[in-house]
């Protein structure tokens, strides 16, 4: 008899799966969880950027420029290496390419991030709000 009250327990979520697919899927989920990241900070900086200006502050495009930049470098990554999972390396490094544009990188997060998505869960793998957990594979 099992206890109703108590938390469900998840053991490995895939297990029908070989040894280097499991792999691929662990770095996945760690890429992914990468770009959701990135994306979360972009939106935040943008928010911040929006706010900044709308209340009347113009010279503080220096100091947001020096937080968007290092965020621009990891989401360039994160891009390319989930990209070089899901897709063929050529189309990740167009895919970082497009990084460089503004509005554009958002895009080109969510598209990658719902590749990275679909992916998991053709494998059986939960996917919640900031990706799956690569421990859980």
């Amino acid at each position: 008899m099992t206890n109703p009250y108590e938390s469900p327990q998840f053991a490995s979520v895939v297990a029908d799966v070989q040894p280097a697919e499991r792999e691929k899927l662990r770095r996945v989920a760690r890429y992914q969880r990468w770009v959701l990241y990135a994306l979360l900070g972009q939106i935040l900086v943008y928010v911040l950027m929006l706010l900044l200006y709308g209340a009347g502050f113009y010279g503080t495009g220096g100091a947001i420029s020096y937080l968007f930049l290092p965020l621009a470098i990891f989401s360039m990554v994160a891009i390319f290496l989930l990209g070089k999972e899901l897709i063929h390396v050529a189309l990740a490094t167009i895919c970082t390419v497009l990084m460089i544009l503004p509005c554009i990188s958002l895009l080109v997060l969510l598209v990658i991030n719902g590749r990275a998505t679909r992916l998991l869960q053709q494998h059986g793998v939960r996917v919640g709000l900031m990706g799956a957990n690569p421990n859980t594979i």
